[in-house]
């Protein structure tokens, strides 16, 4: 009796260790690498957000991509296109005044990798990242300040999406 306890105990402490980590968000992501044929770019950013585009260079840099300008491209080199970033807001909460207290901002945009032609050999690719953002219903100055320091991680978060998803490029 006591051995079929304890192994039900283990099966027990394991699906609930499984679940929690389940719960909190975690994903298992394989240690993949950038293409060959994408180690050297051309960049074209109509993202409209510097901040995005600054996060893009640096997280293009640690993947070991090699940005060049146009003119120093050849024809075979790609050319990563970044469409504009959309924001859209959901509003989650509201506080006892009726003002809201806090929203979800999700970020989106598309991406081609082209030919020096223009042709798409990849794309268009959707990247999305989302954030709750509270403090909403805060002074005018605070509010803008914490949503700017979330907009930029949401920035970093969205060109490290980018960045997983050229790892599964078919090339």
């Amino acid at each position: 009796m006591t051995v079929s306890l304890t192994h039900i105990t283990r099966l027990f402490l394991l699906a609930l260790l499984t679940m929690s980590i389940v719960a909190c968000g975690f994903h298992l992501r394989g240690n993949g690498s950038v293409p060959s044929q994408l180690k050297v770019l051309t960049l074209t950013s109509e993202s409209g957000s510097d901040s995005f585009d600054r996060a893009l260079r640096i997280e293009l840099s640690k993947a070991g991509i090699v940005i060049l300008d146009k003119n120093k491209a050849t024809k075979e080199t790609l050319n990563l296109k970044i469409n504009s970033i959309t924001t859209a807001d959901t509003e989650l909460a509201r506080d006892g005044n009726n003002d809201v207290s806090q929203i979800q901002r999700r970020l989106s945009s598309a991406y081609f990798i082209r030919q020096a032609d223009g042709k798409s050999v990849y794309g268009p690719r959707t990247i999305t990242t989302a954030k709750t953002l509270t403090n909403q219903n805060a002074e005018e100055s605070a509010k803008m300040s914490y949503n700017q320091a979330q907009e930029e991680s949401l920035n970093e978060d969205l060109a490290r999406q980018l960045i997983y998803d050229l790892n599964y490029a078919p090339f």
